[in-house]
C-alpha cells in the first residue's frame, strides 16, 4: 500500500483499485468456463489426425494404424490398415449426444462400419453403417425418411422403413414378404409373415448332421410338425443331452431338454425320436434350435411342412461318428453366395462343387472359402461327395429345391455384390456420404451417449481390409456434443458437478 500514499490518492480510490484485478480474474475464469461449459449446450473439437488435440486422440493399435501426421504420399493424417481400430476421446462434460463427422478416403476397402463402446468395461459395442461403395452407386434410389442428419437410433417401426432399391424397382420392395433378393445392414427387422396351407404326408429325409444346427419352418395350417431321431456316438460316456427351442423373432415359444443315451449302453446310444409338434401358431418363420455337442448326431429328419431349410451352420459327420471310409456325401440347395468350408479328418478331404464353382480341401483343420460369382439367382446344388465336412455359408441349405425357402434377408457384406447377386433392395439407415473430390467422402453419425462417461471410445471396423491389401485414410475428425441449452442457475449447479467429479477422479 505504500505505492498508493505516495502518489496520496483518496482512499475512496484505494479499494475499488486493490479489487480490479481480483474482479478481472473472475470475469477471465468465468470466459474460459462458458467455453469449456458453454450455455448454447453445443461444444464442438476437432482434429487434423496429427497427434495434437487434447480432445480426440490418434486410432489404435499402432500395428493396424500409421503414425499420425504426415504421411508417405504427401498429405496429414492417420491411415488404417487393419480391422478393427478405435480412437478415444475425452469428453468436455455431460452430454446427451455426440455427432461424428470424418473426412476420409476408402482405397479397396467397399464396406465401413463405425460406432461407439457404450460402457466403461468395454463391453457394450454398437456399430452402425458408415460407408458402402455399392450403396453409393447411381444405379440404387434412396427410399428414406426425411431428416437432417445420420443418427443412429433410428429404427424400422410403424411401417416407415429406410434403404435403397435398385432403379426401376418399387419402393414396396423394401417391406415385401419374399426375403429372396432383399439385404439388410445394420437395421431392425421382422420374419416375413409365411404361412402354408397344406400338410404334406410325413416326408423323412436320412442326414448325417454333427452337433448344433438351426432349422427354419414356415407353419403350415398354424402348425409345425417336426421329428428328428439324434443318436450318441460317445462310446465314453453312458448318455449326454440335447437341448431344442423354438423361437419366433427371437422370442421363445419352447424348449425341453433330451436325453440322448441311458445308463446300459454299451456302444453308440440309441436312435431317439424328437418330436416337435406345435399348433395354433401366428404366421411368421420359425426356428428350431438345437444345442448339442459334436458327439451327438442327427440322423434322420421327417416333418408335414412343406417350408424347411437349415444353417447358416451345416455340418455333416460320417456315418458312424469318426474317421472312416464309411461317409455320407452331402447333395444340398442353396442360394449362397460364399462359404468357408473345413474338414477335420483326412477322409474329408475332397473337391467341393458350389453351383459351376470348384473349391478344393487339401489339408484337415483348415477352412477353405469358396466364393460363386454367376449371375443364378435360383438355389444352385452344392455337393460334397465326401461328406465329413463343416460348412458356413451367407445362407441357407435344403435337402430339396421344393423345400427352400430363405428365412431372413441376406445380411450386406464387404463381398455383397449387388445386382449380380440378385439383390434388388437394401433395408438399412445408411446415409450417403459427401463427395470432397479427390477420393475423399465425408460421413457423419449422430449417437447417444452416457453423460458420466470422461471418456468416449470409438471403433471404426472395415471389414476384410488386410486381406485386400486396402486402406482408410482420416484427415479430419470432428466432434460436436450436444445437450439442451441451460440457464445460469443449471450452469452453476453444472460447474459444481463437475468439481465433485473431478475431486473423485483425484
Amino acid at each position: 500500500m505504500k505505492w498508493l500514499n505516495d502518489f496520496s490518492l483518496p482512499r475512496w480510490l484505494v479499494i475499488p483499485i486493490c479489487t480490479l484485478p481480483w474482479i478481472f480474474g473472475a470475469f477471465v475464469l468465468v470466459w474460459i468456463l462458458t467455453l469449456r461449459f458453454p450455455l448454447s449446450g453445443v461444444f464442438k473439437v476437432e482434429s487434423s489426425m496429427t497427434g495434437q488435440s487434447a480432445f480426440i486422440y490418434p486410432f489404435l493399435p499402432g500395428e493396424r494404424t500409421t503414425s499420425p501426421g504426415k504421411q508417405a504420399d504427401g498429405w496429414s493424417g492417420q491411415r488404417i490398415t487393419g480391422d478393427p481400430v478405435y480412437m478415444n476421446a475425452r469428453t468436455p462434460g455431460p452430454y446427451d449426444t455426440v455427432e461424428v463427422e470424418m473426412d476420409f478416403r476408402a482405397l479397396r476397402q467397399p464396406l465401413i462400419e463405425f460406432g461407439l463402446v457404450r460402457d466403461a468395461e468395454g463391453k457394450e459395442l454398437d456399430l452402425y453403417p458408415w460407408y458402402s461403395e455399392m450403396l453409393e452407386q447411381p444405379t440404387w434410389k434412396v427410399v428414406q425418411n426425411k431428416q437432417p442428419a445420420r443418427n443412429a437410433t433410428q429404427s424400422v417401426a410403424g411401417g416407415k422403413v429406410s434403404g435403397y432399391v435398385l432403379s426401376g424397382v418399387s419402393p414396396t420392395r423394401l417391406i415385401s414378404s419374399d426375403t429372396r433378393g432383399l439385404a439388410i445392414w445394420d437395421t431392425t427387422t421382422t420374419s416375413p409373415l409365411m404361412a402354408d396351407d397344406d400338410l404334406l404326408s410325413s416326408m423323412r429325409t436320412t442326414v448325417s448332421l454333427r452337433g448344433a444346427h438351426d432349422f427354419w419352418v414356415v407353419p403350415t395350417q398354424g402348425q409345425i410338425d417336426f421329428q428328428i431321431e439324434i443318436q450318441d456316438v460317445n462310446r465314453n460316456r453312458s448318455g449326454g443331452i440335447m437341448a431344442w427351442q423354438v423361437t419366433r423373432d427371437g422370442k421363445l415359444v419352447l424348449q425341453d431338454v433330451v436325453n440322448t443315451g441311458g445308463s446300459m449302453d454299451r456302444g453308440y446310444g440309441a436312435v431317439i425320436p424328437v418330436i416337435i409338434r406345435l399348433k395354433s401358431l401366428e404366421p411368421g418363420v420359425y426356428r428350431i434350435k438345437v444345442m448339442a455337442d459334436d458327439d451327438v448326431f442327427i440322423r434322420s429328419i421327417a416333418t408335414r411342412n412343406p417350408r424347411w431349410v437349415v444353417g447358416p451352420r451345416l455340418v455333416v459327420g460320417d456315418i458312424v461318428g469318426f474317421a472312416t471310409t464309411s461317409t455320407n456325401a452331402l447333395k444340398a440347395w442353396t442360394t449362397a453366395r460364399h462359404i468357408v468350408a473345413e474338414t477335420f479328418h483326412k477322409e474329408g478331404l475332397q473337391d467341393v462343387l458350389f453351383g459351376a464353382t470348384r473349391g478344393s480341401i487339401k489339408r484337415t483343420h483348415t477352412a477353405v472359402r469358396i466364393d460363386r460369382t454367376d449371375p443364378i439367382v435360383e438355389p444352385i446344388i452344392i455337393s460334397a461327395p465326401r461328406g465329413d465336412i463343416r460348412l458356413v455359408a451367407d445362407g441357407y441349405f435344403a435337402f430339396s429345391p421344393e423345400t427352400f425357402f430363405e428365412p431372413q434377408p441376406r445380411k450386406l457384406s464387404p463381398q455383397t455384390d449387388g445386382s449380380k447377386e440378385g439383390i434388388q433392395a437394401v433395408l438399412t439407415p445408411y446415409v450417403r456420404v459427401k463427395d470432397l473430390g479427390d477420393g475423399w467422402k465425408r460421413a457423419s453419425l449422430t449417437l447417444p451417449i452416457t453423460p458420466d462417461l470422461d471418456t468416449l471410445r470409438f471403433v471404426l471396423s472395415a471389414p476384410g481390409i488386410a486381406s485386400r491389401a486396402g486402406s482408410v485414410d482420416i484427415r479430419h475428425v470432428a466432434l460436436t456434443y450436444r445437450r439442451p441449452p441451460m440457464t445460469w442457475q443449471t450452469w452453476w449447479s453444472l460447474l459444481l458437478a463437475e468439481a465433485k467429479r473431478a475431486w473423485r477422479r483425484l
